[in-house]
């Protein structure tokens, strides 16, 4: 078994810098991620460092970024549902897709502590977790600065 990297190390903050490069991970083809859902999977990947992630992990964030975006769909579609107020509103349909919104939000939510990109997670209740969150965000943040520092070399044409 290999030791586990520090976060407040040269090394972890070396490997901050190379996730800000990097800035996500492509997800598995085999995973089935619906287009539309990429930017909630990129978004749940930046939540914390890149070298974390596992595959496995990164199914299961495909499987999340799926349902957020099938949320946000139900969300609109309700609140479509719920703006007619004339006499043919079919208040089963608005029933039917609450208790669905309802239900994807409980299973966001467990997919979010499973994959431990829930706010107590990243928000640093773990030291050491925050330590490479702190790194990540520091080197994103370094990286935004040089970008259009013609002198220093990139990894982008």
């Amino acid at each position: 078994m290999t030791k586990r990297t520090r976060s407040d190390s040269l090394k972890g903050k070396m490997q901050a810098i190379v996730n800000a490069f990097q800035d996500t991970i492509e997800p598995p083809a085999h995973a089935g991620l619906i287009p539309e859902a990429i930017d909630f999977y990129n978004d749940n990947i930046r939540t914390k460092a890149l070298h974390l992630w596992t595959p496995s992990d990164l199914i299961e964030a495909v499987s999340l970024a799926n349902n957020q975006y099938a949320l946000m769909a139900v969300s609109h579609y309700l609140r479509q549902l719920e703006s007619d107020y004339s006499d043919g509103r079919d208040e089963k349909a608005i029933k039917e897709n609450r208790k669905y919104k309802l239900e994807l939000t409980r299973v966001i939510i467990a997919q979010r502590s499973g994959l431990q990109i829930h706010s107590r997670a990243t928000n640093g209740e773990s030291r050491d977790q925050r330590n490479k969150n702190q790194n990540d965000a520091e080197a994103r943040a370094l990286l935004g600065e040089v970008e259009g520092d013609e002198l220093l070399a990139s990894p982008w044409h």
